[in-house]
């Protein structure tokens, strides 16, 4: 399933923000206060409003002011709305027609509404009328909490992230994917943080931030590297963005804490130049300072892809949601993937696959499907890892951010064996 956001203006700018002074209007509607169909009885409704807003104060110099309405319509498309930012699932004509070309993938939007300067004046969110919601994990029910927090981070000022792992990733599964609660994306991810402390920087009282790292990668051939998958990770491993090289190679990753991290890249579909995943380089990053890094992608071999991520034998193109200090099985969808002859690794200590736990499974023509055991360590930190698999060709892909792991995880994991 997927949500969306739409912009009301002509051009985007780079950057949106509510002004620096003053706290976020944000006015509930009855219709989601009060009983309604599209959301399950006995539902913590008003505690989901609040605990989406608190995730995203925890976190950045923001505060939201909070009323109640009577409102149900979400402003028409123009230049400007009414001046309410409303949160809404009442099944009202406005709020249907943003969702008539998909009423049955789309889980929920946000319309912003900003002037010439990129300062946001309104944004409401309407949660999907055709859709069912839920805040106790009744299976084929979307997390009312997951769906408020990614929303309010567009009313933010935030757009989608490729990061599988993200709070703000544009598909979010059902409860019951993977047959269990889908509650993860209730915490932010360390790239959400990133995102949103880079706009607004930290809570009042908190260590000043923030840094970010910027280069340009260029081909075997001295031409740029467009179109290049490109990630940073700390020193523990976790990932804290991911995104595409711009068409003269170069990319910026903002809104980090002081550290050290490693950048990686990997050619994609639209890449000009095959070539494996590798390590561009690390950098140590200070705050208030951009750190720089450049580097040339070496061609190799690719000869294999990952399209889906598994658990509990079902396979989805969401990240997989892990406990520490459990083992777990989680399964791989793509070509030429062998339980034989692919070795899994990752790039944090706290993360290792089982030796000899690869098994093949067969999920028909067009897809080879293996699964292995990984043991996460009881002490690993809350936060998004990436999931790596080498051919005996020396062919590397990744999938960063493939898996999470945090407190929030589904109750139903820690059924997982314990890991030694």
């Amino acid at each position: 399933m997927a949500y969306s956001v739409s912009f009301s203006g002509e051009a985007v700018p780079a950057e949106l923000r509510w002004k620096a002074a003053g706290a976020i209007p944000i006015a509930v509607s009855a219709s989601l206060l009060n009983e309604s169909s599209n959301i399950k009885s006995d539902s913590d409704v008003a505690g989901a409003v609040r605990r989406s807003l608190e995730t995203w104060e925890k976190f950045a110099d923001i505060k939201f002011q909070r009323t109640d309405s009577e409102k149900q319509s979400v402003s028409p498309s123009g230049p400007s709305g009414d001046g309410v930012s409303l949160i809404t699932v009442a099944q009202t004509p406005e709020n249907a027609l943003l969702f008539a070309k998909d009423p049955e993938r789309v889980a929920a939007t946000t319309r912003v509404f900003y002037n010439g300067r990129g300062v946001i004046t309104e944004a409401d969110i309407v949660l999907n009328p055709y859709q069912q919601f839920s805040t106790d994990g009744t299976p084929g029910t979307f997390d009312l909490e997951s769906a408020l927090t990614h929303e309010i981070g567009h009313l933010l000022g935030l757009d989608h992230s490729s990061l599988l792992s993200s709070t703000m990733h544009l598909n979010y599964g059902k409860n019951g994917t993977y047959g269990i609660q889908n509650v993860a994306a209730r915490t932010l991810s360390a790239e959400d943080i990133a995102a949103v402390r880079a706009i607004y920087g930290t809570p009042a009282g908190e260590a000043e931030c923030c840094g970010g790292v910027s280069g340009k990668l260029t081909l075997d051939n001295g031409r740029p590297a467009r179109n290049v998958n490109i990630w940073i990770e700390d020193s523990e491993g976790r990932v804290y963005g991911q995104r595409l090289t711009s068409p003269d190679g170069s990319f910026r990753f903002v809104g980090l804490s002081s550290g050290n991290y490693s950048v990686y890249s990997e050619s994609t579909g639209r890449s000009k130049e095959l070539s494996p995943v590798q390590k561009i380089g690390a950098v140590s990053v200070e705050f208030g300072e951009t750190a720089t890094l450049t580097g040339r992608i070496e061609a190799g071999a690719r000869d294999l892809e990952i399209s889906y991520l598994g658990f509990n034998g079902q396979l989805s193109d969401l990240a997989v949601p892990l406990n520490a200090g459990r083992s777990h099985r989680v399964y791989l969808g793509g070509k030429n993937l062998d339980a034989k002859r692919t070795a899994i690794s990752f790039n944090s200590p706290y993360l290792t696959a089982t030796p000899d736990s690869a098994t093949a499974h067969d999920y028909g023509e067009g897809l080879t499907v293996i699964s292995f055991e990984v043991r996460v360590d009881p002490r690993t930190p809350s936060g998004e890892y990436t999931i790596m698999a080498e051919s005996e060709n020396g062919g590397k892909v990744a999938v960063p951010g493939g898996l999470t792991i945090d407190e929030s995880a589904s109750p139903m994991l820690s059924l997982a064996v314990p890991s030694n």
